[in-house]
């Protein structure tokens, strides 16, 4: 497939109301922190400008990013929207120098992707691939493995120890916006009629799914997910009321840390309990504390499509979010 034309971006970001200038570079051919039982990647090599984001074309429509092998940055990109296609890549990128290679192809609108320390998992719509560090690809589980009927899935964390991953479904997302795109409003009569059906589910690394977390409320419509700090625990964004939600494997328990962040996309933890996350619709991050008090603004003014699910490189001190809507990376510090 053709790769990304090189390219000079500028973009405006507004980091904390504070203008940056955005760099790029010419494009060369070629997770969260992971838990404590599996094997930890190694670490990204810091930007040299700690203050400033810095943006890289990376492809049409990336959605997600994790860190794998050898510490390197994967990058789900979706391609057209049209299903069917057969046009989505996992790309590989050099945060420090733009490089972008591709690694997987062959998928359709790949958006999820977590890491078990052997493969790299990605879902695909109504499907979910399992990739060797080869780029060789297998389906881990199609659409019929799934206990209940599946209408898109989408984000995707590693369980510790490597052996399975929990994987979002979104439940009823085609009734949670008006006829204009918008969102509708959270004290409407369409809210209360959107149904609960979005789900967490466990695949293991032999293909078997079972539920992990029922419909609820809570989580009317599913979007990111990690790795909670307390063992045993996920979470969760939901996207149409903006909830951070802490889900409780063992008793299935679902409670709200912070609501407010509508269309949130991606959601990380750092080890001392900070929450980021970002929202689709609103092209902004922020930083919550373990509470899920006081919200700080750490990047807006990219409009929607503009703040996907993105990386948390805690060591790196730096998120790595990709921009659907423009075809990048941004690598935002955090320090």
């Amino acid at each position: 497939m053709r790769r990304p034309a090189a390219l000079a971006l500028a973009t405006t970001l507004l980091l904390t109301a504070t203008a940056t200038a955005v760099s790029a570079a010419p494009e060369a051919p070629a997770s969260p922190p992971a838990p404590a039982s599996l094997p930890a990647p190694a670490t990204l090599t810091a930007p040299t400008s700690p203050a400033a984001p810095v943006t890289w074309p990376i492809g049409p429509r990336p959605e997600s990013a994790v860190q794998a092998w050898q510490g390197r940055v994967y990058v789900s990109v979706q391609g057209e929207a049209t299903p069917g296609r057969g046009d989505g890549e996992i790309r590989t990128l050099d945060p420090a120098t733009g490089q972008v290679s591709t690694f997987a192809t062959g998928l359709d609108n790949p958006r999820g992707l977590a890491f078990t320390g052997k493969f790299l998992i990605a879902t695909d719509f109504t499907r979910v691939w399992q990739i060797d560090r080869t780029g060789a690809k297998r389906v881990l589980a199609e659409s019929t493995a799934f206990p209940h009927p599946v209408a898109a899935l989408n984000d995707a964390v590693a369980e510790p120890g490597g052996q399975a991953v929990y994987v979002t479904e979104m439940g009823a997302r085609e009734k949670m916006r008006d006829p204009g795109g918008a969102l509708w409003p959270v004290d409407s009569p369409q809210a209360l009629d959107i149904p609960a059906r979005a789900r967490v589910y466990r695949i293991s690394l032999s293909g078997k799914v079972t539920e992990a977390a029922a419909p609820s409320r809570r989580t009317l419509i599913h979007n990111g997910i990690a790795l909670g700090n307390r063992p045993g625990t996920l979470l969760a964004a939901e996207f149409f009321y903006g909830n951070l939600t802490e889900i409780d494997l063992r008793t299935g328990r679902q409670s709200i840390l912070a609501t407010g962040f509508r269309a949130a996309d991606g959601i990380e933890q750092a080890t001392d309990g900070t929450l980021y996350v970002s929202s689709y619709d609103q092209g902004s991050v922020w930083r919550v504390d373990r509470d899920g008090e006081n919200p700080r603004l750490l990047l807006s003014g990219l409009g929607s499509g503009g703040t996907a699910d993105f990386l948390l490189d805690e060591r790196g001190k730096r998120l790595l979010i990709p921009d659907t809507t423009r075809g990048t990376v941004t690598v935002l510090p955090i320090g």
